[in-house]
């Protein structure tokens, strides 16, 4: 288990592994969970339901709360890491707990030489129903940290989670870790692959990523 975090006002990041947590953090990372995703990017097959993640961060406030933690899998095929979740309580937003989280997250991966880069996925703030600014707001948050629209994937939609057939209009982000800050088409291909055989079997219509692959003019092999 890594640990991150000086000065006394700073949250402290570490490495966990399921197993090894407490009930009480295990309960406070399910609040978390619960109240910053909803019902379409959560369900029974994702890593916190099923405790099963590659990868498992937690951040702890200076009086030791648990307030925010992350996820990430590892995707084989491709060899990119896949940002499952990161969240932090609303009360500990703007205290920059994010921006820890993702520091150690980029620090432990890039330590995993198989590791090329993280994918993620945040929902369009143009094609997302509403009026909600935390879309656009979550976007930028992570470009500031590095990453980069995959600018092949447009229209893109990952299956949703609670309404198998249903789909959630969002944006994929690439943040490269040696040097590759744009992820080339390839990379795009494997790394669709790597989720809807894997990740997403579960929830995908049929034909879902033969659609999302042609609009890009690419058939999977």
């Amino acid at each position: 288990m890594s640990e991150r975090g000086t000065g006394s006002d700073r949250p402290t990041v570490r490495r966990r592994e399921w197993r090894t947590l407490s009930p009480a953090d295990l309960r406070q990372i399910e609040a978390i969970w619960e109240e910053s995703f909803p019902a379409a990017e959560r369900g029974e097959h994702d890593s916190v339901s099923r405790r099963d993640s590659t990868w498992l961060w937690t951040a702890d406030s200076p009086d030791g709360r648990l307030t925010g933690f992350a996820t990430a899998l590892a995707l084989t095929g491709s060899g990119a890491a896949y940002l499952e979740y990161l969240a932090v309580l609303p009360s500990e937003r703007g205290s920059g707990t994010g921006a820890a989280l993702l520091a150690a997250i980029v620090d432990d991966l890039r330590a995993e030489s198989p590791v090329r880069g993280i994918v993620l996925e945040v929902e369009d703030p143009i094609r997302t129903p509403g009026c909600d600014p935390m879309p656009a707001r979550r976007v930028a948050f992570y470009e500031r940290w590095g990453a980069r629209r995959v600018a092949s994937l447009p229209e893109y939609s990952m299956p949703d989670l609670a309404n198998p057939g249903g789909l959630v209009p969002m944006v994929v982000l690439w943040r490269g870790l040696r040097d590759n800050p744009v992820l080339d088409r390839d990379g795009v291909v494997r790394v669709l692959i790597d989720l809807y055989h894997g990740y997403y079997a579960h929830a995908a219509s049929e034909g879902h990523l033969q659609e999302v692959l042609d609009r890009m003019k690419l058939v999977v092999p």
